[in-house]
Parts: structure tokens; sequence; C-alpha cells
């Protein structure tokens, strides 16, 4: 969407080496995000913005054919040409929060936590044996994910995740690609449900 793509050309936003940056004044911690499945990398840098106004420097990995999945690893990339004493965080909306999780599962060590939007862990993922701090936030209207999996897979997290409710947000509003087909009606808008995660993305890590 144009509000996203304005964005690139701005104070504060960089990309290189294949993925975005977005620096905040002052950093407290980095967050590296996964983009939701076919989805560009684009899409994602309001929500960016959203979280490094909350003193978060945050990269948005570009992904073969749109797909976190294919690159789960794009993590380890970023942190070794960033190096950084500070917290590193993963996360990722939807399939990308998926494949974000796959990578925490492989190295653990590397990560405070993960959070995931509109997300859940596939079969191959379990954290509950890691001290991996996790937020899992869900729309009320979202109109796409799969309710049944989301609820089982609740299983495969640690028993201190956080879950929280987004009322009036859907899957699409996440990012700005647009209204996704089969999703709920949102009544709230896409700012207001960014600004929403980055409000409780920092208070998770407070």
């Amino acid at each position: 969407m144009p509000e996203a793509l304005s964005l690139i050309k701005t104070d504060g936003v960089q990309e290189e080496n294949g993925y975005y940056i977005i620096e905040p004044e002052e950093a407290s911690g980095n967050v590296v995000f996964y983009q939701g499945g076919l989805v560009e990398t684009e899409a994602y840098l309001p929500l960016a913005q959203a979280i490094s106004e909350q003193g978060f420097r945050v990269f948005v990995p570009s992904m073969p054919l749109n797909l976190a999945i294919l690159k789960t690893n794009a993590f380890a990339e970023i942190y070794k040409e960033n190096p950084s004493n500070l917290e590193w965080w993963i996360g990722g909306h939807s399939l990308g929060g998926t494949s974000a999780l796959l990578y925490a599962d492989e190295q653990p060590a590397q990560l405070k936590g993960a959070f995931l939007l509109g997300a859940y862990p596939s079969d191959e993922t379990d954290l509950t044996d890691t001290d991996l701090e996790i937020l899992s936030l869900y729309a009320e209207n979202d109109g796409v994910i799969n309710q049944d999996k989301y609820q089982s897979s609740q299983s495969l997290l640690p028993e201190n995740t956080v879950y929280h409710v987004i009322s009036g947000g859907n899957h699409s509003n996440f990012g700005h690609y647009g209204f996704q087909n089969g999703d709920g009606e949102s009544s709230i808008s896409r700012e207001e449900q960014q600004q929403a995660v980055a409000e409780q993305f920092k208070q998770m890590t407070e």
C-alpha cells in the first residue's frame, strides 16, 4: 500500500544486504520480523516503524518468493552482521510467525523471546522447555487463521506465554497489503491495530 512504500526513502529507514533496518532514536533491543506468506516485505514497514518508536531497532528481511518458510535462518545473517549487546527478539505475521518459531526452536540461546501476529507454531516446533518469552497476539475478527490449530498448538509454547486479543482487529491489518480474501471486517484502522501491537510488545519487554 502507498503508506508503506512512502517509508522506504524516509529518515531512519535503511535498506542493505537484503533487509530493511528501521532505527529508533535510542535502541533498547533488536527485533527481526518475518513477513506473512506471499506478502511483500515493504508492507510491514509501518508496523516496523511503530515498533521502533517503542525503542527497538527493527530488521525486516526480504524472503525468497516472499515466503519466510524458505529462509527461516534469515535471523542468523542479520545477527552476525549487526553485533549488539542488546537483547534480540524474533517475530512474524501468519506464516512468518510460524517460520520465526522454527528458528527460535533451533537457536533459543540467541534470543530473549518471540512474538506472533495471527500465527502459531508448526508441529515441528516445541518450545515448552525453553526460557523464551513468547507474546501471541490474535485479532478478534481474524477470518484467515486456522482456529483449531491456533488453539491446539498452544501446547507447544511455554506455559508463561502471554496471549492477547486485539479488539476489532483482523488478519490483514497487521500489515499494509490490502484486504486478504476470507478475512473478517475490521472495526479499527490498520494504524490502531499496529500501534496496539507495538504497545503490547513494549509492555512484554519491560
